[in-house]
């Protein structure tokens, strides 16, 4: 288990320079002032660590004949092998700010403070070590999990069976707020909700509870993100059999498909990156990051989602589409869990993601899908996927490297000169496609095509020059839906390709 000497909270930084005592310790039984149990998983920090652990865990190869084991053995032995396999940081953790302040100010009234968690003791060591915050811990080990009744005795044995205050947020909490002299109410879920109604009067801490669920299970799924599979489409407008009602519900249902399957996707994404995610500037206000959204929710969700998505390939749109599903859901979680660490493999498995959706789009209206798309879009996306560690080695300092990913930023001068030239090899394949045999036989005034690769110019180094501006933002396709000019660039290639299409330039020689 690493520790870091780095900080996530500026408010952990504020308190433990005010902490005089030496590293916490267990202390022995108390007496005088009313001591404070503090609870670890949805109290001090909003997320459950355990559920991290397991899942990051699980996501290693090399793991999961240790993790299975340990399965076999029972809840304490998992606890204890997943903090072992798994590095824990713990300046990491999305604390709660109300009860830092709250244990502060027991603290200055001479209080001991005791972290009472069903954490395995390695990893609430490891959060008292990184607070020093805490006189001692109570926590789970081989021979006990640390959760209810069995908590409740483990306090009362540790202060003697005098009062204390026990701040807590779940079901299995109730029992220790009953026999508390003072229960605290931290963002209560399940049943700990009503009870804590009820009793509010007798606590001296509410904290709210956190918002629904759902809504940050909406947000971790990215629906803005699903724009991106609006490319099954394509062969369907390429082929020019966009007015066939039945092809535009064949390639509907193939986007759906994509969606949940994309979006299952990012849930194990997030949680297997949530280190990461958590020191990077704007993902750590994803939802597992903040941790507003538990683990074990995701990967339910995840699952569901995953279920439905193949039921729906291989069901109602033919075993083609179904297969070609499935290989993209094997390379994105291959890409999430591995593959992403190999620089170069990361940014050419990212084009071939998104090639994967116009095969997939063929597949489902059973359209071969031409040589010329499918080069231009390797090219094309190889270029944009190249933007994003741009976009992301240029935020790093001098000499450092990216996080998760096999990149320093020594690396960027020549990342931004393969991007440049993957764009340049994708306009190029456009203007050989414009002088095809196939174009003249599929448009009837083909010269007018020759209107978009300017354009398309224009977009592909307009958007590199933002780039090396710093306004992309951290992902070009989701900058390239909301940039206004993007969207007239997309707007008027659109219409050159229906002037191109149905426009008769015989009058005109005539």
């Amino acid at each position: 288990m690493r520790m870091s000497k780095g900080c996530y909270s500026p408010r952990v930084t504020e308190l433990r320079q005010n902490v005089t005592q030496d590293k916490p310790r267990l202390a022995p039984k108390i007496q005088g002032a009313m001591p404070l149990f503090v609870d670890l998983d949805g109290t001090l920090v909003r997320t459950d660590v355990a559920q991290e652990l397991l899942v990051r865990g699980l996501a290693g190869i090399r793991h999961i004949g240790a993790l299975a084991g340990a399965a076999m053995q029972g809840r304490n032995r998992l606890k204890a092998v997943s903090a072992q396999v798994v590095e824990f940081r713990a300046d990491l953790l999305p604390y709660r700010p109300e009860v830092l302040d709250y244990i502060a100010k027991a603290r200055k009234q001479g209080r001991p403070v005791i972290l009472a968690t069903a954490a395995d003791t390695q990893v609430a060591q490891a959060v008292a070590d990184y607070l020093q915050l805490f006189d001692g811990i109570l926590a789970s080990d081989m021979g006990r999990n640390l959760k209810g009744a069995v908590k409740l005795a483990a306090i009362q044995a540790y202060c003697g069976g005098g009062p204390f205050e026990y701040l807590g947020d779940s079901g299995a909490d109730i029992p220790i707020w009953q026999a508390a002299e003072r229960p605290g109410f931290v963002a209560p879920t399940g049943p700990a909700r009503a009870y804590a109604a009820a009793h509010e009067d007798k606590a001296a801490l509410v904290v709210p509870a956190d918002q629904g669920q759902a809504r940050a299970l909406w947000k971790a799924m990215r629906p803005h993100q699903w724009v991106k599979n609006v490319l099954v489409f394509l062969p369907l407008i390429v082929s020019h059999s966009y007015t066939d009602p039945a092809m535009l519900l064949l390639a509907l249902l193939a986007f759906v498909a994509f969606s949940l399957c994309a979006s299952s996707v990012y849930l194990i994404n997030d949680l297997v990156d949530i280190d990461a995610d958590r020191v990077h500037p704007t993902k750590r206000h994803r939802p597992f990051a903040a941790g507003t959204l538990r683990p074990v929710t995701g990967v339910m969700a995840a699952a569901a989602m995953t279920l439905g998505a193949m039921l729906l390939a291989f069901g109602g749109m033919g075993l083609v589409f179904g297969l070609v599903l499935l290989a993209y859901m094997a390379l994105t979680s291959a890409y999430s869990l591995w593959l992403k660490q190999y620089s170069t493999v990361d940014v050419v498995v990212l084009a071939l993601l998104y090639t994967m959706r116009i095969v997939a789009g063929a597949a489902a209206c059973m359209i071969v899908p031409s040589e010329w798309l499918l080069s231009f879009s390797l090219f094309f996306f190889l270029s944009l996927a190249y933007m994003k560690r741009y976009i992301e080695l240029a935020r790093v300092g001098h000499d450092r490297k990216l996080p998760s990913r096999n990149y320093q930023a020594s690396d960027l001068t020549i990342v931004q000169t393969f991007g440049i030239a993957n764009g340049a090899l994708s306009l190029l394949t456009l203007a050989q496609y414009m002088a095809s045999p196939q174009v003249q036989q599929l448009y009837a005034f083909p010269q007018a095509l020759w209107l978009a690769v300017p354009l398309m110019m224009f977009w592909t180094y307009r958007t590199w020059m933002w780039a090396s501006r710093g306004k992309v933002g951290d992902d070009p396709v989701v900058f390239a839906i909301k940039d206004r000019i993007s969207q007239i660039t997309v707007v008027l290639v659109v219409l050159v390709i229906l002037l191109a299409r149905n426009f008769q330039p015989d009058w005109i020689f005539a």
